[in-house]
């Protein structure tokens, strides 16, 4: 019968400690006159020469081994994912040397994987500045020609569904901002149903091209639950990809059902995702929300439900998949109710403004500066702000801004865009805080990426005072008057 090798450290340590109890009882004999002077003698002999080779041993097989992890973990602590240890033997020390290197192998690659996303994240948010400024123009160009009373039908039509689109391509950027950039934890009350919905709206897409159909009922009397949105909204957003790849594998119909209810009590808020998939198998359902678990092969993580159930249980909720009899999975997230409702926007479509018979002059007398590099997204700003009544002056960056105000100008409120060329709005910002603090605080921010506002050093802005692009103009003269009323007030 063989000897298991990863035992051998075991008899080694056990081999030692024997060796020197019995060694230490023979001295203690021989001290003690209990043994002749001349074994007295061999004992103490071969104890001196023994007892050097049992701790060259003991050093060689346990000491150095146990030096090299612990060196190897400090390195892994600063940073250093590349750190291996070297395994030369079969044993007990051997065995975690090996799972030492494994783990840091695999933690090396999600670190890339991770530097990816990061990546794709701050490219993200340059495409989306890029793309919400022609947004903007399309969207500004298409709500002065609907102020246009004397309008064809047919234009009208027209116009109207080029805002719409423009409207909706805005909001699928601004989701997939939010997405991947969730910024710090801001726990609010929350309904999960806008959460749903949205979730809903990032993965889309992939609905026709799949051939996938959308099923089940959100509850319209859903309380709220205390959470983080934006990662609350991050689980459903995982759910409902996995269950995406998971019907890839199936042939139609292929059906994903997500519905929210209560619990009788209404003290417990459930939202489910199910499909009709092949389902969770059996080998790996014990071990699915533990890290690096994965069905997706190298497509996968294997990080995505177990970061996800710790979103959740931050939130004092539980993630869990249920056992079904027929085919596919189904997930189900449950939050704990609050006890206040939050006010919810209707899902409506946008709808164009009406045209007006006469423009009404709410902006009258207030001077606005117009501080952004395109001059297609100035322009129809300026001329829908100068039919409201308002003084327009108009900058293409920050040193343009700094020139017009240097000559005398002195506007109610300075609409300065984040990114521009030569001086962007953050740093228009920062030399009107150094030598014009009553200008700062008439400053408000205009972008397609509000999510670097703290790198900006913009943190303490409120977010009243930034819009996010593409903004209506109907939205822009709202906000102006009010911000202006609340200056003077």
């Amino acid at each position: 019968m063989s000897r298991n090798p990863s035992s051998s450290l075991r008899v080694l340590i056990v081999g030692v400690v024997v060796a020197a109890m019995v060694y230490g009882a023979a001295v203690t004999l021989a001290l003690t006159g209990n043994l002749g002077s001349a074994m007295a003698i061999v004992v103490l002999i071969v104890g001196a020469v023994l007892l050097p080779v049992a701790l060259f041993i003991v050093r060689r097989r346990i000491w150095t081994p146990l030096t090299e992890i612990e060196w190897a973990i400090r390195r892994v602590s600063e940073g250093d994912l590349s750190t291996q240890v070297p395994v030369t033997r079969d044993d007990e020390l051997g065995t975690v040397g090996t799972h030492f290197n494994h783990m840091t192998r695999v933690l090396r690659d999600r670190a890339e994987e991770q530097g990816r996303f990061a990546a794709a994240g701050e490219l993200l948010g340059g495409v989306a500045h890029e793309v919400n400024n022609p947004l903007m123009a399309i969207a500004s160009h298409a709500e002065l020609r609907l102020a246009d009373g004397n309008l064809p039908a047919e234009q009208r039509n027209e116009m109207q569904s080029i805002l719409r689109q423009a409207q909706r391509a805005a909001k699928l950027l601004r989701g997939l901002l939010r997405f991947v950039r969730a910024g710090e934890k801001r726990a609010a009350a929350v309904n999960m149903n806008d959460v749903v919905r949205s979730a809903i709206d990032l993965v889309s897409y992939r609905f026709t091209i799949d051939e996938i159909s959308i099923e089940g009922r959100l509850d319209p009397d859903l309380p709220t639950v205390v959470g983080d949105a934006n990662r609350l909204e991050q689980v459903i957003v995982n759910l409902l990809s996995n269950a995406l790849d998971a019907l890839r594998s199936v042939k139609p119909p292929r059906r994903l059902t997500v519905d929210s209810f209560s619990d009788d009590s209404g003290s417990r808020v459930c939202v489910t995702v199910t499909d009709n998939g092949p389902g969770v198998a059996p080998e790996i359902a014990q071990r699915l929300f533990r890290p690096f678990a994965s069905t997706k092969g190298i497509r996968g993580t294997g990080l995505g439900l177990y970061i996800s159930r710790q979103l959740v249980r931050e939130a004092e909720g539980e993630l869990d998949v249920v056992k079904q009899d027929e085919p596919g999975a189904r997930f189900l997230v449950w939050l704990p109710s609050a006890r206040h409702a939050v006010p919810t926007a209707p899902a409506v479509a946008p709808q164009a403004p009406s045209p007006p018979a006469a423009p009404k002059a709410s902006l009258a007398g207030i001077r606005v500066l117009l501080v952004d590099d395109e001059e297609l997204i100035r322009r129809p700003m300026g001329r829908f702000l100068t039919k409201r009544g308002a003084e327009i002056r108009e900058a293409g960056d920050g040193e343009s801004a700094l020139t017009r105000l240097q000559e005398g100008y002195d506007p109610h409120v300075i609409l300065a865009d984040l990114r521009m060329p030569r001086m962007d709005g953050a740093e228009l910002y920062e030399r009107l805080q150094k030598d014009h603090p009553a200008l700062a605080e008439r400053v408000i921010f205009l972008s397609g990426d509000i999510t670097h506002l703290a790198s900006r050093g913009l943190a303490e802005v409120p977010r009243d005072r930034v819009l996010v692009k593409p903004v209506e103009l109907a939205e822009l003269e709202r906000r102006i008057a009010a911000f202006v009323q609340e200056k003077a007030a």
